[in-house]
C-alpha cells in the first residue's frame, strides 16, 4: 500500500494496469541514445509503463482520478502493449480497502483507452460504469472530441465504450478549470489533448498535483522531452515549464501518471531541467 496523508486526506495510489508502448512514441523528437538510458526498451523497442491512478479519501467523499485501460482488447491489442494480467483497477482498490461501490466521483483527465478504458465494465453483454454511486467528470471539449475521434492515433478514443457512460445519467461535464470543494480542483492543461485535465488537491500547507499527461513520467521532467502522441506539442512545452517551474518553487508533490517504478516524488533543481526526488512528509 502507498498512501498519503495531506491534512485531514487520504491519497492512495493504485495501479490500475501495466502494459508497453513503442518508446519513440513516448519520447517524441529525443534520440534513442538519450531516452534508453532511463527507460530501456524491449527487443521490440518497448518500453514499460504502469497506470497510475488516485483515490482521494475525503470523511465520506472518495475521489478516483482515472481509471487505466480495462480489460477489453483484442488478442492482437493484447500482443502489442503486453499487458499485465496481475494488475487491475478493482484488484487496486481491493488491496486498499475499498470496492467500487463506495467511490462517488471519477475525474477523468481525457478519454483515452489508457485513462478511461476501466471506467466501463461489462455485465451481461452490456457496459455499464464501474462506479455505480459515482459521477464521472470529463471536460465537455474532451468528451466531443472523443466522440468525434480527434486524436492523433485512430485507437485511442473508443467512442462506442464511451456512450453508455452519458446513457447511465452518471456523466457530469466540466466547462475549464473547476473547483470541485474548496479542497480538489481540476485544471486544464491541454497540449496532450485539447482539453486534458489534471487534478490538484490542497490539504493543510500541502498541495499535491495529477497533471496526467502533461508530465506523465520522471524520464518526462526535462523541457523537450515530450510525447509524440501530444496533439499540441508547443503547448505540452510551454505548460509544463511553467507547471514545473512552480511546483519546484512551491515544494509541490507530483502524482506520476505512467511512471513504472514510483507514484510520487516532489522535484529538485538540476541545472536546466528538475529531478525528481524521493520525500518525507
Amino acid at each position: 500500500m502507498q498512501r498519503l496523508l495531506l491534512g485531514n486526506i487520504e491519497v492512495y495510489h493504485l495501479c490500475a494496469s501495466r502494459f508497453r508502448l513503442d518508446g519513440g512514441t513516448m519520447f517524441g523528437v529525443v534520440p534513442k541514445l538519450l531516452w534508453e538510458k532511463v527507460s530501456p526498451p524491449d527487443a521490440r523497442n518497448r518500453v514499460e509503463l504502469a497506470c497510475n491512478c488516485l483515490l482521494v479519501r475525503q470523511d465520506q467523499v472518495l475521489t478516483l482520478v482515472d481509471t487505466g485501460c480495462g480489460s477489453t482488447f483484442t488478442s492482437r491489442e493484447l500482443e502489442i502493449f503486453a499487458f499485465d494480467p496481475a494488475h487491475s483497477l478493482t484488484k487496486a482498490l481491493a488491496a486498499n480497502g475499498f470496492t467500487p461501490d463506495q467511490v462517488t466521483r471519477v475525474v477523468l483527465t481525457h478519454l483515452h483507452f489508457d485513462h478511461a478504458g476501466g471506467a466501463l465494465e461489462w455485465v451481461d453483454g452490456r457496459l455499464r460504469p464501474l462506479f455505480p454511486r459515482a459521477r464521472y467528470l470529463v471536460q465537455r471539449g474532451e468528451w466531443a472530441d472523443a466522440l468525434q475521434g480527434v486524436s492523433i492515433m485512430k485507437s485511442s478514443y473508443r467512442p462506442e465504450a464511451l456512450l453508455p457512460l452519458k446513457a447511465s445519467g452518471q456523466l457530469h461535464l466540466l466547462d475549464g478549470d473547476t473547483d470541485l470543494d474548496g479542497q480538489l480542483s481540476t485544471w486544464v492543461t491541454g497540449g496532450h489533448t485539447a482539453h486534458h485535465q489534471g487534478l490538484v488537491v490542497r490539504a493543510g500547507s500541502q498541495t499535491l498535483v495529477y497533471p496526467g499527461e502533461l508530465v506523465p513520467t520522471r524520464a518526462h521532467l526535462r523541457p523537450h522531452w515530450n510525447m509524440a502522441y501530444d496533439m499540441f506539442p508547443h503547448h505540452t512545452l510551454t505548460r509544463k515549464k511553467v507547471f514545473l517551474d512552480q511546483a519546484l518553487a512551491e515544494g509541490w508533490i507530483i502524482a506520476w501518471d505512467h511512471d513504472p517504478r514510483v507514484a510520487w516524488s516532489r522535484l529538485v533543481s538540476a541545472g536546466d531541467h528538475c529531478q525528481a526526488a524521493e520525500f518525507e512528509l
